[in-house]
């Protein structure tokens, strides 16, 4: 029984012994922990395709117990440059001409400014001088003109070796009216002019009469005559009594109401009283001077 009793303290002890040595020997080793500056845990990483639209910004992991980690996100920085408004740009803004060299300017002619004011003034409707009648010549056809410009048709007739209208002209591309504002008296007795719309009046290669071919028709007993009266500031008269025609010439101081109508600042007219209107003693074809803003027949002699 003793030595049972021995035999099993011994066993004991040495499985004490060898107990505590495995202990020592078989305790696990634990692995060194990452740097945490360079490794973050895979399960805070959010991974996503790359496209056309995202390929430009990548995705840092965050993690509150991760501290003074490298943030490798691409930054594109943006510098907004501020104008200057005080640098002095030289020949640009205080010299009449842009130059590239010194002195250039003097050998190039700065642009007027007149044409601007110019432009201006030759638009203003209060002008009776801005008609810009077609550059058309007519069609003659022995005693018959054609008019290419409205292709209206008027009778012609010789008196002094020039060509005349024989009717008075009804154009209405210048300054002009009919008589009383009344279409059918133009197509019967032609359109009324001022002196200067009358200069234009006449188709190419035709003018109205000088005082020498307007003499030569007052001395044809042939010339027809139209009695179209006369209108200034929408008074309208002697329609039926008296014709009135504008000529080219100047006034001379023997001409009749020289003085009365401004001199040679009026205008020379031919006037025709109808034999039923003139009275005796009183001429019936004479050259008279009158104002330009009146409004007058014309009639166009051939160049």
């Amino acid at each position: 029984m003793k030595k049972k009793l021995l035999s099993f303290i011994f066993v004991g002890s040495i499985s004490l012994f060898l107990s505590c040595s495995s202990d020592e020997v078989a305790s696990p080793v634990t692995p060194p922990q990452p740097d945490p500056v360079a490794t973050v845990s895979s399960s805070s990483v959010q991974t996503k395709p790359l496209s056309s639209s995202s390929s430009s910004s990548l995705q840092t992991p965050k993690s509150s117990a991760v501290k003074n980690t490298r943030d490798t996100t691409f930054k594109h920085v943006f510098d907004t440059v501020k104008s200057v408004s005080n640098i002095d740009y030289p020949y640009m803004y205080d010299k009449p001409v842009f130059c590239f060299t010194e002195g250039c300017e003097k050998t190039v002619k700065p642009r007027s400014s007149s044409s601007k004011a110019t432009a201006k003034s030759s638009s203003s409707h209060s002008a009776i001088t801005i008609d810009t009648p077609e550059n058309k010549a007519p069609t003659v056809n022995g005693t018959t003109m054609t008019d290419t410009r409205d292709n209206q048709n008027y009778k012609l007739i010789n008196i002094g070796n020039k060509l005349w209208m024989a009717q008075d002209l009804n154009y209405a591309g210048v300054t002009s009216e009919c008589y009383n504002e009344n279409q059918e008296t133009c197509k019967t007795n032609g359109r009324l002019y001022t002196f200067n719309s009358a200069q234009k009046a006449c188709p190419l290669g035709w003018h109205i009469p000088t005082r020498e071919e307007a003499q030569a028709a007052l001395d044809n007993a042939s010339t027809p005559w139209q009695y179209s009266g006369r209108c200034k500031d929408g008074d309208c008269n002697f329609k039926g009594d008296m014709g009135f025609h504008w000529t080219s010439s100047e006034p001379k101081s023997g001409d009749k109401k020289f003085d009365e109508n401004g001199g040679s600042n009026g205008a020379l007219i031919i006037v025709e009283k109808s034999p039923d209107y003139v009275k005796e003693d009183e001429d019936r074809l004479f050259f008279q001077v009158d104002q330009k803003v009146k409004r007058f027949s014309v009639r166009c002699v051939q160049d």
